[in-house]
């Protein structure tokens, strides 16, 4: 762990790059001076000390050694990308445009994408079998294709036609490779980035949005109006973006100590909305382009977009319903046993030392009496009563799991001592006192507990699943208690 020392050092120089960049933001909106054909001041003076950071860091975090091998090179080829964003702007005074396009400047900064999207796919992203990353790929076109269709909306029109060659060219290959970048972003967001790297992947994806914003407004302009000069906006756009490429290099610099190459979320439930609401973006345009078109072809659009929705509406509920099937315990209506192995192994990522998680596994006792005395379907209303048992004494937070047959378990979550998970299981035995209602007859259920906890800095599911079994046998064997706990979790 780092010394507080170095750590108070990283929280204050955070808060002054923060700082910083509001100060050079703020002043650059709310100065009311005329700009001239330089830069405003504000972007002269923050732009090339982010930009600088920015390389200092992204080598730093190349050579790093609690950096795997994959996100040290990725990181070497992003610091290529921030010294051609940083050489550019130098160039753009010693090579005016002069009417011709690309000038160096452009060549430099329109190499800037594609080597910043080279850098972002090399980061260690989740593995994925054959089907899920054709599905991710898919789901990235989609999103480019509305990116595209939006590019076009804003940049063309009638009034493109008599703009200047080269000014049109400017105009649009800016936001064009900045879609290049937003698709380094789409497939970051899709495939999910290792825990590791998430921080500074977002960080990088909204700094390509805000390059974006700031390129797509200038062509806007350019491709409406000819050769206009640059305005306040589009440079508070530019300066911001380029301060959250040096916040990334800076934020993994800062967690690298903590870098865990495992740890990732599998579920991207907000990523897999993207196509959709792509797909959205797409149809809304289509209805802004053809408001002015005749009724009867407006209305056809209109239907065309209604069934579309209406197909879609369908596939989202097919797709909840086949999550459910895989991730549920058709019997119980709990987790099974890999969706709980999945929670399992997140919480004990996420714990990081702040606090610890509990396995609890659970194994009836007397099942397969019920089973072969009162027959399969007595054994299944047993099954559920006690899943139901199980999850009415946990907080909502916690996770209860049928593992198969008659073994359960719970995944605790913000467990401070063993104590605490002592009692979780004291609660459900006492609840347990009460008989449950199987066919005509009551039961009491009846069941052995074995209880363990992460310990500090543990990052291996299997290994606690493992200890939390051992616990359950001695419970079998000692049924004083109903439960045991692995000698090693105690704390």
């Amino acid at each position: 762990m780092r010394q507080p020392r170095v750590a108070q050092l990283w929280r204050i120089a955070t808060v002054l790059m923060y700082a910083g960049a509001a100060v050079a933001v703020g002043s650059l909106l709310a100065d009311r001076a005329p700009l001239g054909e330089k830069p405003p001041w504000q972007m002269l003076a923050a732009s090339p000390v982010f930009e600088l950071i920015g390389i200092g860091m992204a080598v730093r975090a190349w050579r790093h050694p609690g950096l795997d091998r994959r996100s040290r090179r990725a990181w070497g080829i992003i610091a290529i990308a921030y010294a051609l964003l940083l050489i550019s702007e130098p160039m753009r005074a010693l090579f005016p445009a002069g009417g011709h396009f690309p000038t160096p400047s452009d060549s430099v900064r329109l190499l800037f994408a594609p080597v910043l999207l080279a850098g972002l796919l090399m980061l260690p992203l989740r593995t994925r079998g054959r089907r899920a990353r054709r599905k991710m790929w898919l789901d990235t076109t989609v999103v480019m294709i509305a990116s595209a269709m939006l590019l076009w909306f804003v940049e063309v029109d009638a009034k493109t036609a008599g703009i200047a060659r080269d000014t049109l060219i400017a105009s649009l290959a800016y936001p064009v490779l900045d879609l290049v970048m937003i698709f380094g972003g789409i497939v970051l967001l899709l495939r999910g980035a290792a825990a590791s790297v998430r921080r500074p992947a977002i960080m990088i994806i909204v700094a390509m949005v805000m390059l974006a914003v700031g390129d797509a407004y200038l062509g806007y302009k350019q491709s409406h109006f000819g050769d206009v000069p640059r305005d306040r906006w589009q440079f508070a756009c530019w300066l911001t973006g380029h301060f959250l490429l040096a916040m990334a290099a800076f934020t993994q610099v800062r967690e690298a100590g903590e870098h865990r190459l495992r740890i990732e979320d599998p579920t991207a439930r907000a990523a897999a909305r993207l196509p959709y609401l792509a797909m959205g973006l797409g149809y809304a345009l289509l209805l802004v382009a053809v408001r002015d078109y005749p009724l009867r072809t407006v209305g056809l659009v209109l239907g065309a977009v209604a069934m579309t929705a209406v197909v879609v509406a369908r596939q989202v509920i097919a797709l909840r319903e086949n999550h459910e099937l895989a991730t549920t315990d058709t019997l119980t209506g709990l987790v099974n046993r890999r969706q709980l192995y999945e929670r399992l192994r997140l919480a004990v990522a996420r714990a990081r030392g702040r606090s610890t998680v509990a396995a609890v596994l659970i194994d009836m006792n007397g099942f397969k009496q019920v089973n072969d005395t009162m027959g399969h379907e007595a054994g299944d209303q047993l099954l559920k009563a006690f899943g139901e048992l199980l999850r009415a004494n946990v907080l909502g937070s916690d996770v209860v799991g049928r593992l198969g047959g008659d073994e359960f378990a719970i995944v605790l979550h913000d467990i401070t001592s063993v104590d605490n998970a002592i009692a979780v299981v004291d609660r459900i035995i006492g609840a347990m006192q009460e008989p449950v209602d199987v066919g005509e007859a009551a039961v009491q259920p009846q069941a052995s507990f074995g209880i363990a906890l992460a310990l500090p800095g543990e990052d291996d599911a299997d290994a606690l699943l493992r200890r939390a079994d051992l616990a359950m046998y001695q419970a079998k064997e000692n049924r004083t208690t109903g439960y045991a706990v692995y000698a090693a979790a105690k704390v």
